[in-house]
């Protein structure tokens, strides 16, 4: 007979009519037991209470079947079980009598089969019915408790009070497993004297254990108190006839397990079914308060985390954002609300190219952010996208401040920097010499012959000039390189950068090491450079240089009779490629594994620190690269860099010469010999230009005349160029132009004042392109 049938009780002192009816109701499937008299059926129903019908006889020895119904209904468990009364019986006043006290429904004898099975099933439906609604309202209380409970104690506490509510149990508690003890210890518990730290038990041994392996409850309908499978002491001491235990399993796996327990009942074999489900949204219950306990505690350290934590949909739009990313580019974080991210994004950067780049599912780079006061702050940002159903997609972003690591990077970089300026000084002096020698012979020679009225052929005036031109363009080129490298500038964020722009730039600042002084030192370089079509990389284009010089230092330095020097540039797919190869002594295996350790080297008597190669390859693994070491001793090496490519191009200078309409130009220039050769260039191009000395002066004559553009110098004594801008706009609006030697070192956002910055020394092509700028409205149409 299965567990889950219904169970009748029969009542019926006539052993045969008692048999008969067992007949029936079993081939119908229900589970019958029989009593033949009042006194016993109301002992069976004390012990087992769970019945669906009581098919009850009237006239029965002793206690009458009226006197059983009285009993019944008068007890607060036992008053809802149905009662069908089956009797001899079949005056009106019988009826009545039976149906007053409480009896469900009424047959007489004798009966037809048919009727009494129709109206059993109508009673045990209705009963059952009755147990189902009141499971389903217990498993309501449970999902309420739930939502609404505070703390995981309170909720399972509840839980269990609920349990012992609808099982009718006089004990009942919750234990969860304790890996660290190797028990269950209990966390919940109704019914028990002893306190909740005294009821855990062993994990491995007893009727727990049984079920949490099992993954099945586990009934002892009787003598659970005896029972050698319970192991626990406050469960023996209470006398515990009945007891049921169900595992708690999550994810698989079980977590703990709920128990019920009975002193004088016995429980229903077919609880089990309704402990399964209540464990099973228990189970339920206990995942979803640590999932939010769990959400809650992750944004409570996202709120408090030093990193900036942002929610964003997929076209940046933040939807979140914590204190710290507030904090970062000076914003309150309920006002971020809506507000694209990338509006942080300082301009000192190539922003569409890192656009580009965190389009991909995820990005893990350095980009600059700026703050309120202006200044951008270097940030190590690592962005995921997360699908969210359908199509939508967020996007979470993590910021971490690394101004202390730029800080200490640039410091390390800048002493490098000082090291490689010491070594390359006497060359660059000696390539400035050689530059000049030309310039200083030619202008002597024709000042001595213009001043002896001789008349120069003109072929040999232009071949002296263009030389002239060509020495000084070429020394202005070698300071200017060397101004770049020496100094730090200021803070840039990544931008497209052609790996065949870096390389050259090295090898002209680097020439002076490898060429005049090796050959002073009776060494020869060959120098072999390859360049095929590359794509740019995504980077800060100073930093790149750095840790290419490293390495071209270190190869220069393998060679030390000469040998050949070969720089490969090429594409491969998405990556731009560089390799440096060298005819240099090579190295070890055990040398080749420690060759990026900082502070690694084998020059340590000639003053080499050890963090050449540590430091390019953490440039390089930055910007998403990777760097490779291939080397044979006796043969030489080569590192090969290779960058993810993006599609953005580096933007072109300049390469025309804008006609403008004529204009009256203010020039202020301290040095006399510049402010001649601005207002040559000026009037030469067909401009009025008034010209002064100092910042005073400039704004005597812009008082007194009508100008359309200013051009001034920067470091003047008395009113800087920069005060005098701000003075000039006070008067009335003017186009500026600022020209400076400092002009790398400076931001935008330092000269509200100033339209154009142009770097000396200046030509006259890009003083003209600077004006174009500077009033665009004033280019003729080409």
């Amino acid at each position: 007979m299965s567990v889950e049938a219904a169970r009748i009780l029969v009542v019926e002192d006539n052993r045969d009519t008692s048999a008969l009816l067992r007949d029936l109701l079993e081939a119908e499937g229900y589970a019958v037991e029989s009593s033949l008299t009042g006194e016993h059926a109301l002992e069976m129903l004390a012990q087992n209470p769970d019945v669906d019908l009581l098919v009850l006889d009237l006239m029965l020895p002793g206690m009458s079947g009226y006197d059983v119904i009285e009993r019944l209904r008068g007890g607060s468990e036992l008053a809802s079980v149905p009662v069908l009364v089956l009797s001899a019986l079949s005056s009106t006043s019988a009826r009545i009598r039976g149906l007053r006290d409480g009896a469900d429904d009424y047959m007489t004898k004798p009966f037809l089969p048919e009727e009494l099975l129709a109206r059993t099933r109508t009673l045990v439906t209705s009963r059952l019915l009755e147990r189902r609604t009141r499971e389903l309202h217990a498993l309501g209380q449970i999902a309420q408790a739930s939502l609404t409970a505070m703390t995981a104690d309170v909720l399972l506490q509840r839980i269990v009070e609920i349990t012992g509510e609808v099982f009718g149990a006089d004990i009942a508690a919750l234990f969860l497993t304790d890996d660290g003890r190797r028990e269950l210890r209990a966390r919940a518990a109704v019914g028990f004297s002893a306190p909740l730290a005294e009821l855990s038990i062993s994990a491995s041994e007893g009727v727990e254990s049984i079920a949490m392996s099992t993954g099945a409850p586990v009934l002892i309908e009787d003598g659970a108190a005896e029972d050698p499978r319970v192991t626990s002491h406050a469960v023996r001491a209470l006398g515990i006839r009945s007891l049921m235990v169900a595992p708690l399993v999550v994810g698989g796996s079980a977590v703990g397990v709920l128990e019920v327990g009975r002193r004088t009942r016995r429980l229903d074999p077919r609880a089990d079914r309704l402990l399964r489900i209540v464990a099973d949204r228990v189970a339920v219950a206990l995942e979803h308060a640590r999932l939010e306990t769990e959400a809650r505690d992750l944004a409570d350290v996202v709120r408090r985390i030093g990193e900036g934590v942002v929610v964003a949909d997929a076209n940046d739009r933040i939807s979140f954002a914590n204190a710290a990313f507030a904090e970062m580019v000076g914003a309150n974080a309920e006002t971020l609300r809506g507000r694209r991210w990338t509006e942080f994004l300082a301009a000192a950067q190539d922003t569409a190219a890192l656009a580009e780049r965190m389009r991909g599912p995820s990005f893990e780079g350095e980009v600059l952010l700026i703050t309120r006061s202006g200044e951008p702050r270097p940030v190590l940002v690592s962005l995921s996208s997360v699908p969210r159903g359908g199509t939508r997609v967020e996007r979470i972003g993590v910021f971490r401040d690394i101004s202390r690591e730029h800080e200490l990077r640039f410091r390390v970089i800048r002493e490098q920097k000082f090291r490689t300026l010491g070594s390359l000084a006497a060359g660059v002096a000696h390539n400035i010499n050689n530059r000049l020698t030309p310039v200083l012979g030619w202008t002597e020679m024709l000042l001595e012959r213009l001043a002896a009225g001789e008349t120069l052929d003109h072929g040999e005036l232009v071949h002296a000039l263009t030389v002239i031109n060509q020495g000084a363009s070429d020394s202005v080129g070698t300071v200017r390189r060397l101004q770049e490298y020496a100094r730090p500038g200021r803070v840039k964020g990544p931008e497209a950068v052609q790996l065949r722009d870096v390389l050259e730039h090295l090898l002209a600042l680097t020439r002076p090491q490898w060429d005049n002084e090796a050959a002073r030192r009776g060494i020869r370089y060959d120098i072999d450079l390859k360049i095929e079509p590359a794509p740019a990389i995504l980077a800060v284009a100073s930093e790149i240089r750095e840790a290419i010089l490293n390495i071209l230092e270190n190869a220069l330095a393998a060679m030390t009779r000469g040998g050949r020097l070969t720089m490969h540039v090429r594409g491969a797919g998405k990556l731009a490629i560089l390799s440096i190869t060298d005819t240099g002594k090579g190295m070890s295996e055990d040398v080749q594994k420690l060759a990026f350790e900082p502070f690694f080297t084998t020059k340590a008597g000639e003053g080499g620190s050890g963090l050449g190669l540590a430091l390019a390859q953490e440039i390089v693994q930055r910007y998403g690269g990777s760097i490779a070491l291939q080397s044979a001793e006796g043969v030489g090496t080569t590192f090969t860099l290779s960058f993810p490519a993006i599609s953005t191009e580096p933007l072109g200078a300049t390469v025309f010469l804008p006609s403008l309409e004529p204009m009256r130009v203010l020039a202020v220039e301290d040095e006399p010999e510049v402010l001649d050769l601005v207002r040559a260039m000026l009037n030469y191009a067909g401009h009025t230009v008034f010209t002064a000395a100092s910042g005073r002066e400039a704004l005597e004559l812009f008082q007194r005349e009508p100008v359309d553009l200013v051009i001034t110098d920067l470091g003047m004594p008395g009113m800087t160029g920069l005060v005098l801008a701000e003075e000039l706009r006070r008067l009335r609006a003017t186009p500026i132009v600022l020209l400076t030697g400092w002009a790398d070192e400076l931001d935008a956002a330092q000269m509200p004042h100033v339209d154009v910055v142009v770097a000396k020394p200046i030509t006259r092509e890009r003083l003209l392109d600077a004006i174009a700028r500077a009033v665009p409205e004033r280019v003729r149409p080409a």
